[in-house]
């Protein structure tokens, strides 16, 4: 008893969807790709952001603590304000980096070109408190970013902040600071 199995017949609706399968895998990708680099572009930006601000503030605490003569104990003036420097800056840098970024340079008024060699820590000259040369490597990739040349590798932003201000006086009873 033969039973007879029907055909079925396809539509051109039918065809027509069957080559359309890849479509949404496809536009999917188009529309994730973007986004994503939306996404880490906010990220990487606001990481930046984010590093700038916090070692700005860090050389402007700095520079506050310069300019009342303070120091750490068994510490000169350029060690504790690059101490203070390290502990606002939040692990971002810190004096024992190789090479060095943190820098404290004096001034006299007169010669704001050229930093004072030694023993310019004295009232009414100028004192700067800098971090220098702090890379920043993108967290996402850039586009051309992958193979030997690649452009991310070349850490493309190095930050460097400042802070300066007048040095006051003595604080009673002090008549000189250790650099």
């Amino acid at each position: 008893m033969g039973e007879k199995t029907i055909p079925i017949q396809r539509t051109s609706s039918s065809r027509r969807n069957r080559r359309r399968t890849g479509n949404a895998l496809l536009e999917t990708v188009f529309t994730l790709l973007p986004t994503f680099a939306l996404i880490f572009a906010f990220i990487d930006f606001g990481l930046l952001l984010f590093r700038w601000a916090t070692l700005q503030e860090a050389v402007r605490e700095g520079c506050r603590y310069a300019i009342t003569f303070q120091t750490a104990t068994g510490l000169g003036q350029n060690a504790s304000i690059e101490s203070v420097v390290q502990q606002y800056g939040m692990g971002l840098v810190t004096p024992t980096d190789n090479p060095q970024h943190i820098f404290v340079n004096y001034y006299s008024v007169g010669n704001l070109n050229t930093p004072i060699a030694s023993g310019g820590n004295v009232p009414g000259n100028i004192v700067q408190v800098s971090v220098q040369n702090i890379s920043w490597a993108w967290l996402a990739p850039l586009s051309g970013t992958f193979g030997a040349n690649a452009y991310r590798d070349q850490t493309p932003i190095t930050l460097g902040v400042y802070s300066s201000d007048i040095l006051g006086g003595y604080p009673a009873g002090v008549n000189s600071v250790q650099e």
